[in-house]
């Protein structure tokens, strides 16, 4: 898969054995004119039950149209802003980081390939914050802040991290041309106009998240 994406269990159900498939060619055989009678009928119930729905407002037949999103740059491809509060409670608006370089990631604690990326990211924020660099972790756990703190001392991480909301992973999955976020951990680099410059979806290699830092230094 190319990671750069945009730019760039459930139980297997039972086999059917050989004699299965025989014995269902025979029964197929004896009521195939009844079912096809009954299909259509369905078909027809179907399509009445959906009409009256439509018609009073029960079902919504289109797709949901995203709310106004504003975004830190004027471009299309413009980061959406949030304010999403940090695990004391902070608020931390992504607008007080324009004109910086901005490394955002989605991820949670169950995520096996975020815990193997955080301490790449710190290193990397260590090394490029003299320079205008800022990181910022979003997490989707659904558990307490004060528990997504603990687990983010244990691996002394400095980096900002807040915690997450289903509207801001939306408008990250809706921005144009890139596709939805179809995994964590979902990184996006930043430039100091607010443009994202590139999106990574799953671990990323230290060496190619410092490539897209330097190329908007």
């Amino acid at each position: 898969m190319d990671r750069r994406d945009g730019l760039g269990g459930r139980p297997s159900p039972k086999v059917p054995e050989r004699n299965d498939f025989q014995r269902g060619d025979r029964r197929e055989k004896v009521k195939s004119g009844i079912s096809k009678g009954k299909i259509l009928r369905l078909v027809l119930l179907l399509a009445v039950i959906l009409l009256l729905g439509y018609s009073v407002g029960k079902f919504e037949l289109s797709a949901r149209k995203p709310a106004q999103v504003e975004h830190l740059g004027k471009e299309e491809l413009s980061a959406p802003v949030f304010s999403l509060p940090d695990m004391n409670g902070r608020k931390v608006d992504l607008v007080s980081f324009k004109g910086q370089v901005v490394v955002l990631e989605f991820w949670a604690t169950w995520c096996a390939p975020c815990r193997e990326e955080i301490p790449l990211l710190n290193q990397i924020y260590k090394v490029y914050r003299e320079k205008g660099v800022v990181v910022i972790g979003i997490s989707l756990d659904r558990k307490p802040p004060q528990e997504v703190k603990k687990f983010l001392d244990q691996l002394q991480v400095e980096y900002t991290n807040v915690m997450g909301d289903e509207e801001t992973f939306e408008k990250y999955s809706q921005v144009a041309h890139l596709g939805p976020i179809r995994g964590i951990p979902a990184t996006f680099v930043i430039d100091r106009q607010g443009q994202i410059c590139q999106r990574y979806m799953g671990l990323t290699e230290k060496r190619i998240l410092e490539e897209a830092i330097q190329a908007v230094l």
